[in-house]
């Protein structure tokens, strides 16, 4: 995502069109490789579509953020693709092993978005070992793609082991989230929810039920099982509710090829499929993503509570940048240059970091997750303009906090960050390669 970000910031700067555009493709993407997929089980085009309308409901908005999620479902439904086409063409006896190479292609790709793909392969293998397609497991390329991807990771897990393993460590606080802002059972819920509006719930459990039980999909099975295994992992390990997401497309799939094979059981219908309430069904599911996407203007979120954590976020920014430059330019010449900013929060410091250097800002430092590793500030910058509440570290290692300014938008917007302190501190007790450890933290809410 780094990449991608800086890639489209060095073409066209400041452009969110551009900066969106990586994500809109992989969204749009997605909702090809899902109709695909009802067409490998065996879906009619009327299938297809209905299938791609269920993505385009549920996850059409994720291109709207260049985020992990819009890329991590995608690939799983390329992956789940590629399985099912194999499995497809080994029913009919027509060998395709390249299909499998491909695999592991996907898989060294996705590997560089998010690690819970391996969990997603893991439940995939232990599926077609129970349940088939058995074969799968002896094919030489399979093995050979599966090699490559454990090589690709090979960088990261040295980064991994000489820093102390924080992703494992990264797990342990998002299940602490989950488990403080959700708990299980709703967290249970927002994965269901996550199938989308009525056409996508609906497809997705019937596909579900199909792929278990019914003997038009049998050969598939696997993918089901699947889908199970992976969603019991993240239920049980408390992770978050969208890493499953990239099971629903072949859930989808499965569904609308089975409302296609269904026939009434009258005999006076016979001949005839039974219709399908998909027109009524799009039109209700269609309010889903218009919510979710940000098309209300800003002024409509003035003096109104605190809503989606994600439309907020996009408010403010500038006007927060401006109040901290307000207190910098305020620091005597001679301190300035001793001065650096940090806040408790990578969101922030992310923002005051893009729009710092045009009001002058110093370097901007925060010990909050990923952010944590761009290291400590210059052993002279011993001044901090703190946005945020000061965390234990800094009490304990600085001898002056003091709150010069209170964080306001100025647009009577309640943003996440409204209200929030803004310090000046000084008098360091000990030298940043000490302290700097004491820093880090990776749970948002502690």
């Amino acid at each position: 995502m780094p990449l991608l970000a800086l890639l489209a910031d060095t073409l066209a700067p400041g452009t969110l069109r551009v900066l969106r555009l990586p994500a809109i493709l992989a969204t749009a993407s997605g909702i090809v490789l899902a109709a695909l997929l009802a067409r490998e089980f065996g879906g009619d085009r009327r299938a297809q579509w209905v299938t791609a309308a269920a993505h385009a409901l549920a996850f059409g908005a994720l291109g709207r953020l260049l985020s992990t999620a819009a890329f991590d479902v995608p690939l799983w439904t390329l992956l789940s693709w590629l399985l099912v086409r194999w499995a497809r063409l080994h029913r009919e006896n027509v060998t395709r092993q390249r299909l499998l190479l491909a695999v592991g292609a996907v898989v060294v790709v996705a590997m560089q978005v998010k690690f819970q793909l391996v969990v997603f392969c893991l439940a995939l293998l232990v599926a077609a070992l129970g349940c088939g397609p058995r074969r799968l497991l002896t094919r030489p390329l399979l093995w050979v793609g599966a090699g490559l991807a454990a090589l690709s990771v090979v960088p990261t897990l040295v980064w991994q082991h000489r820093h102390g393993w924080p992703q494992l460590r990264m797990t342990e606080a998002i299940t602490a989230e989950v488990s403080q802002l959700e708990g299980a059972t709703a967290n249970l819920m927002l994965m269901v929810l996550g199938l989308g509006p009525i056409l996508g719930l609906v497809l997705g459990l019937y596909g579900l039920g199909r792929l278990l039980a019914g003997r038009e999909l049998r050969a598939y099975r696997f993918v089901a099982v699947a889908a199970l295994l992976v969603t019991a992992f993240v239920v049980v390990s408390g992770g978050r509710a969208y890493y499953i997401y990239g099971i629903f497309p072949a859930l989808w799939a499965a569904g609308a090829v089975s409302f296609q094979r269904r026939r009434p059981t009258r005999p006076a219908q016979a001949g005839r499929r039974r219709g399908w309430p998909v027109y009524p069904a799009i039109a209700v599911s269609v309010i889903w993503p218009l919510a979710d996407l940000p098309l209300q203007p800003q002024e409509s979120y003035i003096g109104k509570p605190p809503q989606r954590f994600d439309k907020r976020s996009e408010i403010g920014w500038p006007q927060l940048a401006d109040q901290v430059s307000d207190v910098y330019h305020q620091i005597p010449r001679d301190r300035r240059d001793r001065t650096v900013v940090m806040s408790d929060d990578y969101w922030v410091a992310s923002a005051l970091a893009y729009y710092g250097p045009a009001r002058g800002l110093p370097p901007v430092h925060s010990g909050s997750r990923g952010y944590w590793f761009f290291g400590a500030p210059d052993a002279d910058r011993t001044t901090l303009i703190y946005v945020g509440d000061p965390e234990p570290a800094v009490r304990a290692h600085f001898g002056v906090i003091r709150q010069v300014a209170t964080v306001d938008n100025g647009l009577r917007i309640d943003t996440d960050y409204q209200g929030r302190p803004i310090s000046l501190i000084s008098r360091q007790k000990k030298p940043w390669t000490q302290i700097w450890p004491d820093f880090q933290r990776l749970n948002l809410l502690s």
